[in-house]
């Protein structure tokens, strides 16, 4: 009998190989769902950045997974970078998900933001990031650290809450080295307000 026990064998005989095939079942469970966890974050690795040039390093790619990650589980919302050198395509508004492009040949930069955290971070902010972020950054050739601040700046406006008067409080060194003229999260509306 290749799976019984002998009726001569010690009682423990059969205890032993009981637990054998337990654990052997728990070590085939366990190992594919570490294959299916391993797939699913290279699946989402690949959606989460973009980069056609291979400009960013790998360090600064598993930054921005992180980043995705935690939007993810905070907000709720998904985050999408596109690097690349010839030419940037706008993409259509989601509503939950943030994309960034950046061109660093031809110094272009935008980002994408889902309607309801437009509206929370105000038209100021997105302005500041699309027109005024990276002006020191291009000029020093430093366009990976401007785009780590950028996301940076994205995610402490997304966590920093208003008060009742709809107002962000910063601290008032806040901004980035080197230069720039962020002093926080720029709450405006646009004319007329």
């Amino acid at each position: 009998m290749p799976f019984g026990v002998n009726r001569d064998a010690a009682p423990w005989e059969g205890l032993l190989r009981a637990l054998g095939m337990v654990f052997v079942f728990m070590g085939v469970i366990w190992l594919f769902w570490k294959h299916n966890q391993r797939t699913i974050e290279m699946l989402d690795s690949h959606q989460v950045v973009v980069d056609r040039g291979g400009l960013l390093t790998d360090a600064q790619k598993q930054s921005v997974r992180d980043l995705s990650r935690a939007l993810k589980s905070s907000f709720g919302l998904d985050l999408r970078l596109v690097v690349s050198e010839d030419g940037l395509t706008r993409p259509q508004v989601d509503a939950k998900t943030i994309h960034i492009g950046i061109d660093p040949e031809s110094e272009v930069f935008h980002v994408v933001l889902p309607p309801i955290v437009e509206r929370a971070l105000g038209q100021g902010f997105i302005r500041y990031l699309g027109e005024e972020h990276f002006a020191p950054y291009w000029a020093s050739g430093n366009w990976q650290r401007g785009l780590g601040e950028a996301l940076s700046l994205l995610w402490n406006a997304l966590s920093s809450p208003e008060d009742e008067y709809g107002e962000y409080h910063h601290d008032k060194n806040e901004g980035p080295p080197g230069g720039g003229s962020y002093r926080g999260v720029v709450r405006d509306e646009g004319p007329g307000k």
